[in-house]
């Protein structure tokens, strides 16, 4: 591997950058308690991974039904038992 590289000689491609609208992410802003946002930073650094996109595989995750909160769980089961 080379240490210094001439990108001058780059070319550009022609034509538009191909992309999938589903593929497309969109910047959001959202407020997080520090801890929280320590401890998901410190995860995803063990795990290997930005933060963000670790923080991105959690909430999808959560919307697709693959994480459950277990005390919601837990108050779906004493619904049933109460009916």
């Amino acid at each position: 591997m080379k240490k210094e590289y001439d990108l001058n000689k780059l070319k550009k491609r022609p034509g538009k950058a191909k992309s999938s609208d589903e593929a497309a992410k969109t910047p959001i802003s959202i407020r997080l308690d520090a801890a929280v946002l320590a401890d998901l930073r410190t995860e995803a650094e063990r795990l290997g991974i930005p933060y963000q996109t670790f923080i991105g595989s959690i909430l999808h995750r959560y919307s697709h039904g693959e994480l459950v909160d277990p005390k919601a769980t837990d108050l779906l089961k004493l619904a049933k038992k109460a009916s």
